[in-house]
């Protein structure tokens, strides 16, 4: 008897194409997981994507940003952390 997949309240049936060696990997997980499995690795899927794009996103700013050299960041920071240590105590 086979069985239905668990499905949560806002679950949705799609049809997708895969690969060939996808499809055979994808048969040796057993009927009524591979929802399951599938739906995991497309979760790790868009983790790496999420914390990819905001690097790619940097990385392209960097281009188009001016160059600073880092004694000047080090006085912006201290500039901020002076007037933070100021506003703190009035």
């Amino acid at each position: 008897m086979a069985h239905a997949p668990v499905r949560g309240p806002m679950s949705k049936r799609i049809n997708v194409m895969i690969d060939e060696d996808t499809w055979r990997f994808l048969g040796r997980v057993p009927v009524g997981e591979r929802s399951r499995a599938i739906n995991h690795a497309l979760r790790a899927w868009i983790t790496r994507h999420r914390r990819d794009d905001p690097v790619r996103e940097m990385q392209a700013l960097r281009t188009q940003l001016p160059k600073i050299r880092t004694d000047e960041v080090t006085r912006w920071i201290r500039e901020d952390r002076s007037t933070a240590t100021k506003c703190q105590y009035h």
